[in-house]
């Protein structure tokens, strides 16, 4: 039992470190004009793309993780389930913020990521990306299914 909450633990500290540290750097190499449309918060077209991309990869490799520490698809399961709700919950408090007006040259990294303005519909994509990604990073480990 002990391993598989260190197992849930220690992925999700992954997936968030790795996302942190991947939407940092594509938010530097891309620039607020790039990340963000003219004058706006709204993201671009090309944030919305390495958004689902990264959703994806940090899923896939929490869920390496988790099935490397904890052993079990059933953990795997587990932890996809709590990365999707979650998500969805972090998708509604999202959703629910301001929108912040317009935006005049380039912000701050961390201004950005209080203010930027994600579609709903992406809001709602993300964690089940999250999630799939984790089932399918357990699988690459071929565990017993539980």
């Amino acid at each position: 039992m002990l391993k598989s909450i260190l197992a849930v633990v220690v992925s999700f500290i992954v997936m968030a470190i790795f996302s942190f540290a991947a939407f940092t750097c594509a938010y530097f190499a891309l620039g607020a004009e790039s990340v963000f449309e003219a004058e706006s918060y709204d993201v671009s077209t090309i944030w919305m793309v390495i958004m689902i991309a990264l959703s994806l990869i940090g899923g896939i490799l929490g869920g390496l993780v988790c099935a490397a520490i904890g052993k079990s698809m059933g953990v795997c399961k587990v932890f996809a389930g709590i990365v999707l709700v979650l998500g969805l919950l972090s998708a509604i408090v999202t959703t629910m913020k301001e929108h912040p007006g317009s935006r005049s040259g380039d912000v701050p990294n961390f201004e950005a990521m209080q203010k930027a303005q994600t579609p709903m519909w992406l809001c709602l994509l993300n964690p089940v990306l999250g999630a799939a990604g984790v089932v399918l990073g357990a699988r690459m480990k071929k565990l017993p299914t539980a």
